[in-house]
């Protein structure tokens, strides 16, 4: 049996429903990102990321989106096939300026110390594709989907956390996401 890296739903949300995410996301607090090395506290300021983040909780009026997300995550698993148990905060990505990326990385924590790992990585596509240039998603080592596809507002993306994946500088205009990541056991 053949296990997909990824599956994309191409387009899958209306324009009014990734308006609605807009609006209600940006009522959040907005802060810097950091990647799990800034977090270890082995840099004061990490050139490998630059994007400002606002965190979705998973209660009140955010939580019609994390129902969304775990619906077409577990759609997902059934070509997957992974040991999922929740789906913590969603994060509201704003690549809001030129130069602002996030250079190949995996989702994992591999230093994790809780017993948890995440398992499946989620991606769905705010922004018109006319609104920015630049800022494409892409996957080092495995066949990447096709780039047009994945810019298109709307698009739900669904991968497995360890593969390496960027999005390359902003040149114009902004560009945001939402990521979500379903966690579960630890991977062995």
């Amino acid at each position: 049996m053949t296990t997909p890296d990824w599956l994309m739903w191409s387009g899958e949300l209306t324009d009014e429903t990734c308006d609605q995410i807009l609006e209600l996301c940006r009522q959040l607090p907005l802060q810097k990102a950091t990647t799990f090395r800034q977090r270890d506290g082995h840099e004061e300021e990490d050139a490998h990321r630059k994007t400002d983040i606002r965190w979705i909780p998973n209660e009140g009026d955010y939580i019609d989106l994390h129902k969304v997300i775990t619906h077409y995550a577990l759609q997902a698993n059934q070509q997957f096939g992974l040991a999922l148990s929740h789906l913590p905060p969603i994060q509201f990505t704003e690549y809001s300026g030129v130069g602002h990326h996030y250079d190949f990385h995996h989702d994992i924590d591999w230093g994790r110390q809780d017993g948890s790992h995440r398992k499946m990585s989620i991606v769905i596509q705010l922004t018109d594709p006319e609104d920015y240039e630049g800022g494409d998603f892409s996957f080092r080592h495995i066949e990447n989907p096709n780039p047009q596809t994945v810019r298109q507002r709307g698009t739900i993306l669904c991968f497995l956390p360890y593969h390496e994946h960027a999005v390359a500088p902003i040149t114009s205009g902004n560009r945001t996401s939402l990521v979500a990541w379903f966690e579960g056991p630890r991977w062995r």
